[in-house]
């Protein structure tokens, strides 16, 4: 899980939000269940698209990109079930994995317990160890999230085995190079895989990290950007 900032609110948002919001709640006033459309107005394609844009293409939580058997799922940071209110709030609306966003809605979670990584940075609260991902000693919201949605299941340990894999080969084709200035060419391009627009930046980060503090000691850190 990585710092995610909130993009520019969609416009079909900003024109139909408050509309869409006043229609939910009426519902619930009158002791009704909104209809299949009101509540899930919120899957318009414009709202989406800027969604993904703000994570990268991947899943807010387990930094899973989003392939062709899977579309991606809005989720709502604040259930909805919490505060009807913010049902349609750009500021609590994200997309996840189909995994993370059932896993988050059956534990029915609030802000309080939760890592919201539009509000803090995980990778101040997370630690990287081989494939598996630990809450850091004495953070229990990490420990809590990491429970709840399941981020060291079998699936997504395979694959961040995978990715440790891909960097540790990349990592020995710029170790074994012996030209000094094509190694220092190689090893900036080694660190831009912890951009944040890779799959699981965060390991791919304490990767990197782990590499030049053994390798690069002396080295400053490249400008390989977010």
């Amino acid at each position: 899980m990585i710092k995610l900032e909130k993009g520019v609110e969609p416009a079909i948002l900003l024109k139909k939000g408050d509309q869409w919001t006043q229609a939910v709640l009426a519902r619930i006033a009158a002791g009704e269940a909104p209809t299949r459309t009101e509540r899930s107005r919120y899957n318009h394609s414009e709202i989406k698209s800027a969604l993904m844009a703000e994570t990268h293409g991947k899943c807010a939580y387990c930094e899973s990109k989003f392939r062709h058997v899977t579309y991606g799922d809005i989720e709502h940071v604040v259930p909805k079930s919490s505060n009807p209110s913010r049902w349609f709030s750009w500021a609590n609306l994200t997309i996840a994995c189909d995994v993370c966003n059932t896993n988050k809605g059956e534990a029915q979670v609030d802000e309080e317990t939760f890592i919201d990584p539009y509000e803090v940075d995980p990778e101040e609260h997370f630690w990287h160890i081989g494939s598996m991902v630990q809450a850091r000693p004495g953070c229990d919201r990490a420990s809590l999230t990491e429970r709840l949605l399941d981020l060291n299941r079998a699936d997504l340990v395979e694959r961040r085995a995978e990715r440790i894999a891909h960097l540790i080969a990349l990592l020995e084709v710029v170790e074994r190079c012996e030209s000094h200035d094509l190694k220092d060419l190689l090893w900036r391009e080694f660190a831009l895989e912890a951009q944040a627009h890779n799959e699981y930046a965060a390991l791919s980060r304490s990767v990197v990290a782990l590499a030049r503090a053994k390798l690069r000691p002396n080295d400053s850190d490249p400008q390989d950007g977010p």
